[in-house]
């Protein structure tokens, strides 16, 4: 614990004597990945700091009501020669959501993750692979502030923001990264105001017609192996016909993970032609995290993913025989 509180103050320190920052996170946005960066974005903002909010990506449907009074920008956007990066929610350098040339010409590189695969690739990190979520890293990361200091940063949009990212990356505290402090989080997020019925609202009641359009086509997909290991597909013309773009449909492969007797599930979404995005998730025993590294991805024991460059049959055969070898 020393050692984390130590990288906060550091980090801390460092934002203290610094001004102008980018906040980012990884490729294909989630809840703590949005939920993380906008609370980072917010507390910067409250500290006086000038900040850039840029993701060279699309935000999901269910998620837009997070940012919809933030200019989120894409690298192309700015131009500035003096600045730091902090790069939230992200395992992996390669997988920062804005140009290499800003990532390379940036005065300091911040991470703060909780990949069990990140590398610190920061020049301050702050990783913490047992926290439920990146959002209870910002979470502390305030929280300490607010000690050092004797303020009370933390008010309704930083509440609402980070208790999203919360409660999406622990599937409502239903996965095995809920933590005691994950409820404690919780209950101090929802003392400052955090809008929960509105993020239930939007995030779990709001999907689209044509979500559950491409749903039942995806169910159609549909197989099982071994008894254990459960596939779903869904191939860019079956996105398009429904009207949905990639970043909306990452919540199918709880639909094979899900299924009785099944340890594995897996989602092969098709991003482009010759390149297809692997979903992994595990119930028990299985860490899908060392399947994914085998495939040059990461992420958690039992939620992590990779991408396969090639067509989507070949990459289902690729994911399956890495599967079954670990099964």
């Amino acid at each position: 614990m020393v050692i984390k509180m130590n990288n906060i103050d550091n980090i801390l320190e460092f934002i203290k004597g610094s001004n102008d920052f980018i906040v980012t996170s990884h490729i294909n946005p989630d809840g703590d990945n949005i939920g993380s960066t906008l609370g980072t974005y917010y507390f910067l903002k409250k500290l006086g700091k000038k900040v850039y909010y840029i993701l060279d990506d699309f935000i999901p449907s269910n998620l837009s009501f997070l940012v919809k009074d933030i200019e989120i920008l894409k690298s192309t956007d700015i131009n500035i020669k003096d600045y730091n990066i902090i790069a939230l929610d992200c395992g992996d350098k390669k997988r920062i959501c804005i140009s290499e040339d800003l990532i390379e010409n940036s005065n300091k590189l911040i991470c703060i993750d909780h990949h069990t695969s990140n590398d610190y690739y920061g020049d301050l990190n702050y990783i913490d692979e047992n926290a439920s979520s990146t959002s209870e890293l910002v979470y502390n990361l305030i929280s300490r502030y607010n000690t050092l200091h004797n303020e009370d940063i933390i008010d309704e949009k930083i509440a609402t923001a980070l208790y999203t990212g919360l409660i999406t990356d622990t599937g409502n505290f239903m996965y095995s990264n809920t933590q005691c402090t994950s409820f404690d989080m919780a209950k101090e997020l929802l003392f400052k105001k955090a809008n929960k019925d509105l993020i239930i609202k939007e995030v779990f009641q709001s999907n689209k017609f044509d979500y559950y359009k491409l749903l039942g086509e995806s169910l159609n997909t549909l197989d099982i192996y071994e008894n254990k290991i459960a596939t779903i597909t869904v191939t860019m013309d079956m996105m398009k016909r429904n009207n949905l773009t990639f970043n909306d449909v990452d919540g199918i492969v709880s639909y094979a993970r899900d299924i009785e007797g099944v340890e594995v599930g897996i989602l092969i979404k098709e991003k482009e032609e010759g390149e297809v995005k692997i979903s992994l998730r595990s119930k028990t025993y299985v860490d899908v995290s060392e399947i994914a590294k085998s495939l040059n991805g990461g992420g958690h024991k039992k939620a992590s993913g990779c991408t396969i460059y090639d067509n989507v049959e070949n990459a289902k055969n690729i994911v399956l025989k890495a599967v079954l070898e670990k099964i």
